[in-house]
């Protein structure tokens, strides 16, 4: 049973209670809190609020997985994919449907460099929360076969567009074996333009086994080849090896 059910269940329990009391503010109160309690776990993947949300990977070797969100994109995929290729570095693509049909041999090339592809939904739409379980599974079913179709298999990773979540997520997700995966380090490099604070950002929260949220769609090359390379370096000085998310999950 999920936090949510359990929260649920204590929230009306309690509620009841209090009506029997003759006390219905306090049965408001009750609400409001768990009004609050369901926005958090909403936004903070963390809390594995709705269910099974893997935002850590092994701790017991000095590891750490680098995940790049909202690609394949044209204008800057192809040169972060020379820098792993360069740098030995394996990572995880969740990769957006749409952007998977429109940039098939850059898709191929993730699989065949040796990435794993994973599931970003297919329209990455900011409604993608508010979605019923029919057009979430319609999103990712849709994202299963144009990766498959390009890289020879279907994901076995999902990550829901900015981490968001809610009962939904987890119930399809299982229904397609597929894994929800948050993370333990968020880059913020949508927001923040200069590679060096992104950097010291990520350096400043490494733990072994920490899955790392970067993103390549939309961002630009040159600043995001300096963000990895920068990053690989300052891991390299502090002895982290770089594995693939599969791998630092197992």
């Amino acid at each position: 049973m999920s936090r949510y059910r359990i929260c649920a269940i204590v929230a009306a329990l309690l509620c009841a209670l209090a009506v029997a009391l003759g006390k219905p503010a306090l049965c408001w109160a009750i609400i409001a809190g768990l009004t609050i309690v369901v926005g958090l776990g909403v936004a903070f993947p963390q809390m594995s609020f709705f269910g099974p949300f893997i935002c850590q990977g092994q701790n017991a070797r000095r590891q750490i997985a680098l995940t790049f969100d909202d690609g394949p994109d044209a204008r800057s995929t192809p040169a972060l994919l020379d820098l792993l290729h360069h740098e030995a570095v394996p990572a995880a693509f969740f990769c957006i449907g749409k952007r998977v049909v429109a940039e098939r041999e850059l898709t191929t090339r993730i699989s065949r460099e040796g990435h794993l592809p994973g599931n970003h939904t297919f329209n990455h739409s900011n409604l993608t929360n508010f979605f019923g379980p029919g057009r979430l599974r319609d999103e990712l079913q849709t994202t299963q076969a144009a990766v498959a179709a390009v890289a020879g298999t279907a994901p076995a990773f999902f990550r829901p567009p900015m981490g968001l979540s809610n009962p939904f997520t987890f119930y399809v997700a299982k229904k397609l074996g597929l894994k929800v995966v948050g993370w333990t380090i968020r880059s913020l490099d949508t927001r923040i333009t200069e590679p060096e604070r992104v950097v010291q950002r990520v350096v400043a929260r490494l733990a072994p086994g920490a899955v790392i949220l970067l993103h390549d769609g939309n961002i630009p090359a040159e600043r995001l080849v300096r963000t990895v390379k920068s990053l690989l370096a300052k891991l390299r000085e502090q002895g982290y090896e770089v594995v693939r998310l599969d791998k630092l999950l197992a």
